[in-house]
């Protein structure tokens, strides 16, 4: 059976919402009511922030107190209220030109302040509420109805821009790349930090058509062939690239100043208690017992995982079980999983 409980994070009542016939945003909303749903994310523990434009009435969508900001505001709003409230997450749902136009200088300035703060943008390279116009992601040479002969500049870099300086992550994805497309969703949301997710998506209507589209499904081939995926967390991300990219803060070293190095004890083999399937799956965090999960043989001990702390902890769906399979579908969870202590091996 379909597993639908994602509804519950949306304002069914609301519906059919307002986009065109195949329109990206239905998608994203889809999938990011989906991603916060597995993570055990809901109005209880979470804030969502929208901007304006077709992107931004995201939020009026969904089943959580939200804040529909004036345009290019939405990331002072998502700051002011993760300031305010430490223990929410704080999710931003708004578009490219929200984001990356009158909203730039919000843009530059909260990544560098690095706030706990995810944003999906729906980068439709247009301005599609207003009419069609070149918007600051638009590619170059892109017939619009201010650039009728071809957009004349090249696009804005979200992905430059957002990798200059650490920490960041980013993430660059399409609506048509889908196993990508969650990853890139549940991967941002388990970040702490600000975490960015560049969602390319097409707007059929008001750009599609103009470049020779007839339908959606055209378009998504088309990002298909402009784009491959890259295995693996990166650096930074080509232009024709999807994935992840992220990296930590730098630690300064003082000059003549040796960076210390932490020694961890050898781990033996045969000192780690070997576990079968049924061993492991008691080990589920239920009743005070730690929290284990299996990955490519080995027990690991997320237990002092912040995620499971305190009365608002997400449910944990995942203890006691192998996560093999799941994370080779996921790569970039393997970074998460990798910085708790190994504590046994699985029993083939």
């Amino acid at each position: 059976m379909i597993d639908r409980s994602y509804k519950e994070l949306l304002k069914m009542r609301r519906f059919p919402h307002t986009w065109c016939p195949g329109c990206g945003i239905g998608a994203v909303l889809k999938n990011v009511a989906m991603g916060l749903k597995e993570l055990g994310l809901d109005y209880q523990n979470t804030a969502i922030v929208s901007g304006i434009g077709c992107s931004g009435r995201m939020g009026g969508y969904m089943n959580f107190d939200a804040v529909h900001t004036p345009h290019g505001r939405a990331l002072t709003a998502a700051g002011a209220i993760k300031t305010a409230r430490p223990d929410l997450k704080v999710v931003v749902l708004s578009g490219d030109g929200d984001l990356g136009a009158i909203g730039g200088n919000h843009l530059l300035h909260t990544s560098r302040r690095n706030p706990d703060i995810t944003v999906f943008c729906n980068d439709n390279e247009i301005y599609g509420l207003t009419g069609g116009q070149a918007g600051p992601t638009t590619p170059k040479g892109t017939k619009t109805i201010t650039s009728p002969r071809g957009e004349m500049y090249p696009p804005l870099r979200l992905g430059k821009i957002l990798t200059a300086q650490t920490p960041y992550f980013f993430a660059r994805t399409t609506v048509y790349h889908l196993n990508h497309f969650k990853a890139c969703i549940r991967e941002a949301l388990l970040y702490q930090g600000f975490s960015f997710v560049d969602i390319i998506s097409d707007c059929i209507e008001l750009n599609g058509r103009r470049q020779g589209f007839k339908t959606a499904h055209q378009m998504f081939k088309w990002f298909d062939e402009r784009f491959h995926v890259v295995e693996g967390v990166r650096d930074h991300l080509e232009d024709d690239e999807l994935g992840i990219a992220k990296k930590e803060a730098e630690v300064e070293v003082k000059a003549g100043a040796k960076p210390e190095m932490e020694e961890k004890p050898e781990i033996l083999e045969e000192d780690l208690k070997h576990y079968t399937i049924e061993e492991l799956s008691h080990v589920d965090g239920s009743e005070g017992r730690p929290i284990f999960i299996g990955y490519k043989g080995k027990i690991y001990d997320l237990s002092s995982s912040p995620l499971f702390q305190g009365e608002k902890r997400m449910r944990c769906h995942i203890a006691g079980k192998n996560l093999t399979k799941d994370m080779e579908a996921a790569p970039h969870g393997e970074d998460l999983v990798l910085k708790f202590p190994v504590v046994g091996r699985l029993k083939e």
